[in-house]
């Protein structure tokens, strides 16, 4: 168990605020040291993903009273066993009928025959062919959890340590809620107010009994990852260039607003050379979940940063942690493709985003440069360096999408006595 009890309804809270991390997931495991909060986190998941389409969650731990909605009855156990169907097993939820719960079984289920079972890549090929999401809830000791982890897309760490982080191919993580995040963390510096991107309305196909009486006959489908839709990047071009941004910044979790207002884009002229694209290696509720993606086992990834960003109605903070800047999406493709190939990046992990503009807090000679990277390391900001066609360097945080989505960290910002500065990504690394 966790050191502190947190009600089940606050891990739901926080596996609701992932869902959209798992738009186009078929299938991921819940990976949790409690089963108890790894129950609720799938469960708050999949209650907001069934908006859209039907959801299974399977209990691969054993007796977990969330995902037991009846005494003594078969479950995933007889169906990788004894061939039993996993129509006959789905129970749906009184309060969400479009959720579906897997029970264990009858006997001990966390073994390593039922976790390496190749009927693994059927089922989860029917949940892909009818665009459904299977969620599996293991415990991080399980013997064969990665060869389980090998025919899914990704998993969700629940409250794991950043040391067994490192060796997931993560989807995202929920750690331990805490009270309230500090508003400037220690961190390498980012982020801004991030909008997800509009997604066209989902066709809901089959009832997922259906789908699941199909698994045993379904043909068993290629992992691949699945890419995020990306949120649309600002005209690069346009008159706003040269107007400042101003908007009212929400607190997170509070809701309290303040007014802050952006200088406009320092280089206009600089539009047409931006570096454009980065990489998102994974996106965390917490710091040590972000920094744990940056975590490299060979040459250290370029341009690393973590980027904290608003998510909700009332905002939470999420971390985003991004690696490089190149001036096509060929450029970031062919290393993001050229770092699974070497191991270093996990086959399901990565995406690749656009995002031009960063925040710029010094410009100048090399020299001083350096100076002030060390004064901000000092202060707890981290920025990357690039150098200009004149030999100037530019200090750096973050890579935003659109230029509004730098708003609230420029606010946080500002409150710590800097002058961030809106600016398109130019330059060399040196």
């Amino acid at each position: 168990m966790t050191p502190d009890l947190v009600p089940p309804e606050v891990w739901a809270d926080e596996g609701r605020r992932i869902a959209a991390q798992l738009a186009d997931i078929a299938a991921a495991v819940i990976v949790g040291r409690d089963a108890d909060a790894a129950a609720a986190v799938a469960l708050g998941l999949a209650r907001a993903c069934s908006a859209e389409r039907r959801v299974a969650v399977a209990d691969l731990i054993g007796g977990v009273a969330a995902l037991t909605p009846l005494d003594d009855q078969p479950g995933l156990l007889e169906c990788l066993r004894d061939g039993t169907a996993v129509s006959d097993i789905g129970q749906p939820l009184a309060d969400a009928p479009e959720v579906y719960v897997l029970p264990a079984g009858r006997g001990p289920i966390a073994e390593r025959w039922v976790f390496e079972s190749a009927r693994w890549e059927r089922l989860v090929g029917g949940f892909r062919e009818v665009d459904a999401l299977l969620l599996l809830v293991a415990h991080a000791g399980a013997p064969g959890l990665d060869r389980l982890i090998e025919r899914v897309d990704g998993v969700v760490a629940v409250d794991l340590p950043p040391a067994q982080l490192r060796t997931l191919p993560l989807i995202a993580t929920v750690d331990h809620p805490e009270p309230e995040l500090p508003p400037i963390p220690r961190t390498p510096p980012v982020a801004g107010l991030a909008v997800p991107a509009a997604r066209a309305p989902r066709k809901r196909g089959r009832w997922i009994l259906l789908a699941l009486a199909a698994v045993a006959a379904s043909v068993g489908l290629g992992l691949r990852y699945l890419p995020q839709r990306q949120a649309p990047v600002a005209n690069a071009t346009s008159a706003a260039d040269s107007a400042p941004l101003a908007a009212p910044i929400p607190a997170p979790d509070t809701g309290a607003v303040a007014d802050f207002t952006l200088g406009p884009i320092v280089n206009p002229e600089d539009s047409a050379a931006a570096l454009r694209f980065s990489v998102e290696l994974v996106a965390a509720n917490s710091l040590s979940g972000a920094n744990s993606g940056l975590t490299s086992r060979g040459d250290p990834f370029p341009i690393p940063t973590v980027a904290p960003v608003l998510l909700g109605a009332a905002p939470s903070v999420w971390y985003r942690a991004m690696v490089g800047a190149w001036a096509t999406k060929a450029e970031a493709e062919a290393w993001l493709e050229r770092e699974r190939a070497l191991g270093l990046v996990r086959g399901t992990a990565g995406r690749v985003v656009e995002a031009p503009f960063a925040l710029q807090l010094f410009e100048g000679p090399r020299e001083e440069a350096l100076s002030q990277s060390l004064r901000l390391d000092r202060e707890d900001v981290r920025v990357y360096a690039l150098e200009t066609s004149d030999g100037r360097v530019r200090l750096l945080a973050g890579a935003f999408e659109s230029a509004s989505q730098a708003l609230w960290f420029a606010a946080q910002l500002n409150g710590r006595g800097l002058s961030p500065q809106l600016a398109y990504r130019t330059g060399r690394t040196y």
